[in-house]
């Protein structure tokens, strides 16, 4: 009697198997992160040690609530290169430019205005967070000046440059959580300002 050959030992699988554990974790951590680390660990249901490999402050991990927010997945892939924003550099009609930039600050800013207060309270206290916050808002300038960059000078009613601060400004998550906590605007009536507003001050009307 022959014995059955033995299996191989397949290490791939078990490896992609592990490195799904830890994205799935690294979610939960990420999901969590809203009070101190213990908690963020109990809220996730991680072990603390996996807290600290997921992130080594809360500084880190509410940056990376900060990302997960602003682009609604984890996929390691810039705003300017994925689809919905180069269809807005793509599009001929700078009236429907304006729409769908709106509508994908609109959605970033449902997403982004819950931890956007943690994200500030953080900054207060702690300097690596506070630096953090100001390279965040560097990038959301570099998008706004790219996406308006692609609108036709001549449509425009200032230089580029200056409707990208104007846009930038307008279009914060401060201003944002302002219509919301005070004026009670709920996300719907604030995309539809957002929209009319932007189209307002940046565009001149057609010839």
């Amino acid at each position: 009697m022959t014995a059955e050959p033995k299996r191989s030992y397949d290490a791939t699988r078990r490896r992609q198997r592990a490195e799904r554990e830890r994205q799935a974790t690294h979610r939960r951590v990420v999901d969590a992160a809203r009070t101190t680390m213990a908690d963020i660990a109990r809220e996730a249901g991680v072990a603390l040690q996996s807290v600290y490999k997921a992130a080594h402050s809360k500084a880190d991990l509410l940056h990376e609530v900060r990302d997960l927010a602003v682009a609604g997945d984890d996929r390691q892939v810039m705003l300017l290169d994925r689809p919905e924003y180069a269809a807005v550099r793509a599009e001929a009609d700078p009236v429907r430019q304006v729409e769908m930039f709106a509508s994908l600050i609109a959605t970033a800013m449902e997403r982004l205005a819950p931890v956007w207060a943690a994200y500030r309270e953080a900054a207060a206290v702690d300097a690596k967070a506070a630096a953090d916050l100001v390279a965040t808002q560097q990038r959301r300038h570099h998008t706004f000046a790219n996406l308006i960059g692609a609108i036709p000078e001549q449509r425009l009613r200032h230089p580029p440059a200056e409707a990208a601060d104007t846009a930038w400004a307008i279009a914060s998550p401060e201003v944002y959580l302002l219509l919301q906590s005070v004026l009670g605007w709920d996300d719907r009536r604030c995309a539809e300002w957002l929209t009319s507003t932007l189209a307002d001050v940046l565009l001149v009307p057609e010839p």
